[in-house]
């Protein structure tokens, strides 16, 4: 009967060191390794929230993390995961729920021309190693196209309008710093949530709060019955810090 967080992690519960409140990067935690060194970290606060949440929750991570990335993160995540912007769910057992991963790899499948049309757009970029960008796979499918700007997250603005007209209105358009990404809009944070809670309610009902950083967590985040956000993150600047507050 314990109380089901659905949670953000990048932004969230963690961030790189670049992020980090002034003072506080000698006293944080290691939450996850990078690949390229950006190793992500929690606060003090941050570090004894997990502590809590973990012993006292089910806490389900909500991530755009693919599951190898997620892997790389030092918590002991042990319930079901959210992966890839929803497009893969693991179950407690580590494998795939593999109903949902049908579901979200037939509207993967139906956008591989489109992903790869965003990807050689800015491949084709005239100044080379200004940007990095992939498409993120789960078990050989192409799930969803992310870019990131080697020069800054102001350079992103180079390439924003030209992905959005390859994208239109069949995706859905992610920015927050030097991340920019665009998902089919069929498959998405709020859908696995909603199919995902659908089962674990289906015999207890107990009060599910959705914590997230970003504006687009708040699709998933508004299908619970409480809504948490971090402070200064990109929903704090954009809602509680607009001029009506």
């Amino acid at each position: 009967m314990r109380p089901i967080i659905f949670s953000d992690l990048d932004d969230t519960i963690f961030q790189t060191a670049r992020k980090m409140p002034d003072g506080e990067l000698e006293h944080a935690t290691l939450a996850s390794e990078a690949l390229n060194g950006s190793h992500s970290y929690m606060s003090p606060p941050q570090s004894l929230m997990m502590d809590w949440l973990l012993g006292s929750t089910r806490f389900i991570p909500v991530t755009a993390r693919s599951t190898e990335a997620l892997e790389r993160c030092k918590l002991p995540f042990d319930d079901y995961q959210v992966c890839s912007n929803g497009a893969v769910i693991l179950m407690p057992d580590g494998t795939r729920d593999l109903e949902w991963f049908e579901t979200t790899k037939g509207h993967a499948d139906a956008a591989a021309e489109s992903l790869n049309a965003l990807l050689s757009f800015v491949q084709n970029q005239t100044v080379p190693d200004r940007f990095r960008c992939w498409i993120v796979e789960e078990f050989g499918t192409g799930f969803y196209f992310c870019v990131k700007s080697n020069e800054g997250a102001d350079r992103l603005d180079e390439v924003e309008e030209g992905l959005g007209d390859i994208a239109g209105i069949q995706f859905v358009r992610h920015r927050n710093d030097n991340n920019l990404s665009f998902t089919p809009a069929a498959i998405s944070k709020r859908h696995a949530v909603e199919y995902l809670a659908a089962k674990l309610l289906d015999e207890a009902r107990v009060p599910v709060f959705g914590m997230g950083d970003s504006l687009t967590d708040l699709p998933f985040m508004a299908t619970c019955d409480m809504l948490v956000i971090p402070r200064n993150s990109q929903i704090d600047r954009k809602i509680l810090h607009s001029e009506r507050f």
